[in-house]
Parts: structure tokens; C-alpha cells; sequence
């Protein structure tokens, strides 16, 4: 008896007048979007070097756009069940750090092909997805070969001399942020914001601070790499 009333229900809900989409379209949103979300994922993968390239966040780039998808057919042209899904989605906090804004954009851009493909709109995402991704792909090259970052912190302790004065006389800018006693023979700590001269590499940097008179346990620290003696 249970059966029999639970049963048409269930099939009811997968009706076409019930999804508004029949079930070869359901399958064909699906599909294209998460073909278009393999195409800016694989972008993704080979033109981008920073430290938040993890296969979980090229895993998150490939589902996104089906997730949403999913969502943007069942809420529909439905106005409440929206504005209930915003209010259910508002408890979420997300408390993963994205460290380079670039992966901000192709995040935005799962998240509008998942929209496109939900609502119908398969022109609009494989032509938006194209012109996206070419718009990434010639950045990426135009920006090849440059260095990654132009600033470094550098930190270093100090006990006596100028030591440390004549290893960062190459640097082309440098600004002390701070500087901690460490107590009575110990020195002192000493934090720097520097940008590297021309023809400066980091070990060379790196070297000389370890080679001067009276300098210890030096950093040197980017957003995509550390070097630490």
C-alpha cells in the first residue's frame, strides 16, 4: 500500500510539466555544462602556476557549473522557492582562502556557465565560455616569463655589524615593517618589505645574507614561494 501511493509521486515529480524540462534537455544541460566546465578547468590546469593550483579546486571548477545547473532547473521560474534557497544558502560560510585572484575568475566563470546551461541558454554560455577562456589564455601569454611577484619579505636576525646593510645594498626598494629584540646578546629580528634589484636572483640574496657578519635564520618570502636558510 505504501508502494502504491509513494510510487506515482515519485514519478510524478519527473514529469515534464512538473520540471519544466523534459528529461533529454535535463541531460543535455548537464552534459554541456560540464563540458564547458571541462574546457575552462583544463585552462585552468595548464596555464596557471600560483599555490592554489590543487587538483580539489580543479575538482570544485568541474562541478560548480553542474551543481548550479541543477539548481537553476529546479527553482524554475518559481519566485518562492528562490527566495527560499538564498535564505537556505545564506548559513553557508565558506572559509577556504583563495590566494590568487585569478582563480575569483574562473570560479565566476563555472558559476555562469551552470547559470546559462540551467536556464537554456546554450548560446550565450558556449560563446561567453570561448571569449572567456581566450581572454585568460592570451593574458597568461602575454604574461609569461615575467616574474611572479615583484615584492618579497624578507626576514633575518641580527646580532651586531652591517652585515645585513651590505647584502641588501642591490635591492631596488626595501621598507622595514618591523623589528623584535630578542634579548641581551641575542640581536635583533628584522622584517622587510623588498623588491629584488635587476639581475638579483633570491639565492643570491639568500647567499649573501648568509655570509654576512652576525646574520642568522633568514627568509626570504613570496605568495608562490619560500626560500629558507
Amino acid at each position: 500500500m505504501v508502494q502504491s501511493a509513494v510510487g506515482p509521486k515519485m514519478l510524478d515529480s519527473f514529469s515534464p510539466e512538473h520540471l519544466n524540462f523534459t528529461i533529454s534537455q535535463v541531460l543535455l544541460n548537464l552534459l554541456l555544462s560540464f563540458a564547458l566546465a571541462f574546457l575552462a578547468a583544463t585552462l585552468y590546469r595548464r596555464t596557471h602556476t600560483g599555490p592554489s593550483s590543487m587538483q580539489s579546486f580543479y575538482v570544485t571548477l568541474l562541478v560548480v557549473p553542474v551543481v548550479v545547473c541543477m539548481i537553476m532547473m529546479a527553482i524554475g521560474s518559481n519566485v518562492a522557492l528562490s527566495l527560499g534557497l538564498v535564505g537556505a544558502l545564506s548559513i553557508i560560510r565558506f572559509r577556504t582562502v583563495i590566494k590568487d585572484t585569478r582563480d575569483m575568475s574562473f570560479l565566476f566563470l563555472m558559476i555562469g556557465i551552470g547559470l546559462c546551461c540551467g536556464s537554456g541558454g546554450y548560446a550565450l554560455a558556449i560563446v561567453g565560455t570561448v571569449f572567456v577562456c581566450g581572454v585568460l589564455l592570451v593574458v597568461s601569454w602575454s604574461s609569461s616569463g615575467r616574474p611572479a611577484s615583484a615584492e618579497y619579505i624578507l626576514v633575518f636576525r641580527e646580532q651586531t655589524g652591517r652585515g645585513a646593510e651590505d647584502a641588501m645594498a642591490d635591492l631596488s626598494w626595501r621598507k622595514l615593517h618591523g623589528v623584535s629584540d630578542l634579548g641581551p646578546d641575542e640581536g635583533c629580528e628584522y622584517t622587510y618589505r623588498v623588491r629584488l634589484g635587476k639581475g638579483l636572483r633570491p639565492e643570491t640574496l639568500i647567499s649573501r645574507l648568509r655570509n654576512a657578519e652576525g646574520v642568522s635564520q633568514t627568509a626570504l618570502i613570496s605568495p608562490e614561494t619560500s626560500l629558507v636558510i
